[in-house]
């Protein structure tokens, strides 16, 4: 294999100039140590965790995934608090525990590829928590997938992906879902 290494000027010695391109490779190279992966365990969340492990293997970053449990709009109306309140708690209920099920299994197999993981089940507005969450644990990335939204409903509920980027402390790496031509 060939070596780009210069020898220095004054000395005709490699070691020093391959220390100064080290040295500036670290300084150019962002460090990335904690990185927030958002997931709703959906395939394309899949792709995006495929690309969480190959910057945290790169970087040897933690891995924090975030799924954020979004309770229902009908829970929260009059109608429904007055139909069967019992019925609708247990729901949600279930709801919420298959997710924690879920990440935790997502948790092992990242566990099991030698991995640093922390796993975290947020309750609310999946972009309000990622950000929030984001600017709690000092993350230095996020990762997330985009699914794409119509032209709609973009005009009229944004995409979660898009306020992510807008808000976010830290650089935001979008996984794009492939489009079929």
């Amino acid at each position: 294999m060939k070596e780009d290494v210069l020898p220095d000027s004054a000395t005709g010695s490699k070691s020093a100039t391959e220390e100064t391109v080290r040295a500036t490779r670290q300084e150019v190279d962002p460090i990335y140590k904690r990185i927030l992966v958002p997931i709703d365990f959906s395939e394309h969340s899949e792709r995006t965790v495929s690309y969480a492990v190959k910057f945290a293997s790169r970087y040897e970053a933690t891995v924090q995934i975030l799924h954020v449990f979004e309770v229902p709009d009908y829970v929260v109306t009059p109608f429904a608090r007055r139909k069967r309140p019992e019925a609708v708690k247990a729901h949600v209920d279930t709801a919420e525990q298959e997710a924690r099920e879920h990440l935790a299994a997502v948790e092992q197999e990242l566990l099991n590829r030698g991995l640093k993981v922390e796993s975290y089940l947020r309750v609310g507005c999946p972009f309000d928590e990622i950000v929030r969450t984001a600017n709690h644990l000092n993350v230095d990335l996020i990762i997330i997938g985009s699914h794409g939204c119509s032209p709609l409903t973009r005009l009229l509920v944004g995409s979660t992906a898009e306020r992510v980027v807008e808000h976010a402390p830290c650089p935001v790496l979008v996984v794009k879902e492939r489009r079929h031509s």
